[in-house]
């Protein structure tokens, strides 16, 4: 089911989201070495709450 995000949910969100990207990292063989802002390792809480309240 797709839901919006917001504060009560960031930590789900963001969860959701490395798991997706995560697996086209290992696919392509990208790591937090050698691709550090491939969303699969860039995306934290923080980011996604900053993102939430600034776009």
């Amino acid at each position: 089911m797709i839901q919006s995000v917001n504060n009560y949910n960031i930590k789900e969100c963001v969860d959701v989201i490395k798991e997706s990207f995560l697996t086209v990292a290992n696919e392509f063989g990208f790591t937090i070495e050698n691709a550090p802002r491939f969303t699969a390792f860039a995306s934290t809480e923080q980011r996604l709450s900053w993102q939430l309240r600034n776009r």
